[in-house]
Formats: C-alpha cells, sequence, structure tokens
C-alpha cells in the first residue's frame, strides 16, 4: 500500500514536471515583447525648426543601427516601411524565422510630429499561418532613440 502510493506520487511528479518541460520547449510560445492584434502607435513631437529632411535622415540612420532596412520611402511624403527583420528576437532554440517585426514611419502633413508602428507577425506553424500583431520592444525602443535624436 505504501509502495503503491510512493510509485502514484512519483509518477505524477514526472508526469508534471515533463508537461512543464515540453511547454517551455514548445514552438508555440510567442516572445515576451509580442503583443497580439493592433495597436502599439506611438507619436514623437518633433523639435521645434527641425528640417523634416533632416528629421528622416535622422530616423533612417536609427532604423538601420537597429537592422531594420528601409523597403519602401518617399520623404516627400513622409513615409518610411522597413523590410520584415527576422532577427529582432530570438528563441531559445536560437531560431527567428517564426517572428518577424517591420516598421513603418509616418509624418503627419504638417511635418510636426512622427508616427511610429512596429507591427510584428509570429507563425506557430513554420510561416505559413502568421499571426499579426505588434512589438512592445520595438516600439519603446525606436520612440527613446528617435525621440533622443529629434524630438521635442
Amino acid at each position: 500500500m505504501v509502495n503503491k502510493r510512493i510509485f502514484l506520487g512519483m509518477l505524477v511528479m514526472v508526469l508534471v514536471l515533463g508537461m512543464m518541460a515540453a511547454g517551455c520547449g514548445s514552438t508555440g510560445n510567442t516572445p515576451e515583447s509580442f503583443v497580439s492584434g493592433s495597436g502599439g502607435d506611438t507619436i514623437i513631437l518633433l523639435r521645434q525648426g527641425l528640417d523634416p529632411d533632416q528629421a528622416f535622415r535622422e530616423i533612417i540612420f536609427i532604423l538601420n543601427r537597429h537592422n531594420f532596412q528601409p523597403e519602401m520611402m518617399n520623404p516627400e511624403a513622409g513615409f518610411l516601411r522597413t523590410r520584415w527583420n527576422t532577427t529582432w528576437t530570438h528563441f531559445r532554440d536560437g531560431s527567428s524565422e517564426r517572428y518577424r517585426v517591420q516598421v513603418i514611419v509616418q509624418f503627419n502633413p504638417s511635418r510636426t510630429q512622427v508616427i511610429i508602428q512596429a507591427p510584428a507577425e509570429f507563425s506557430i506553424d513554420g510561416g505559413t499561418n502568421w499571426r499579426e500583431g505588434y512589438d512592445r520592444r520595438a516600439v519603446e525602443t525606436l520612440r527613446n532613440d528617435i525621440t533622443m535624436a529629434i524630438g521635442n
């Protein structure tokens, strides 16, 4: 009776620990900075008197420093979109192909504000079906860096 109780207790512990370990190694875990759904926009007020073209160049410099490569730019319209960055977050197993972040920068028409977005996509199945959201860490990092360079 006692041996059976000890055996069952140990079996339960092994099963619980096994499930915990399997959950930690699962490929379905999203990065901590991923927020599902829409949102995550941040607005930065530009310093008064700052030339919008100079602000645009500073933003490109900051994006490049964080490995976000411009894909589409229109300085006259105040718009910039980067390529998908798959190196922004790495998983415990060293992979990064399941998560990608992009940055979209838009100036308001009067060129006094910049709107930063960091859409992100996470794939549980290895790249076929993407769950959309945004990357909180990218938004915060870029907001801080851009504000320091050109913000009010």
